[in-house]
């Protein structure tokens, strides 16, 4: 199978189905009912990861800091009750 063009995979990985669609049916000369076999099939041979544990915080700075935030909290929390 013929790979995608970068622009659709990156509208399929944004959960952008249609509009990457619409994009390879573009590339394919209005070809709608082979660019959505096509998606669908790019799907199914790589479903979607969602992240998990620390990829969560790889993909966020912010994530980062909350969860630093947090942990800091806690110990501070624990510090002052075992006094």
């Amino acid at each position: 199978m013929n790979e995608l063009p970068p622009a659709v995979r990156q509208l399929v990985h944004a959960n952008q189905r249609q509009a990457a669609i619409d994009l390879l049916s573009e590339y394919l000369g209005d070809d709608q009912k082979e660019a959505e076999r096509r998606i669908d099939q790019y799907l199914e041979d790589n479903p979607p990861v969602h992240l998990r544990g620390a990829a969560i915080l790889r993909a966020s700075r912010l994530n980062a800091l909350i969860w630093l935030i947090l942990i800091i909290l806690m110990a501070l929390l624990a510090l002052i009750f075992t006094l």
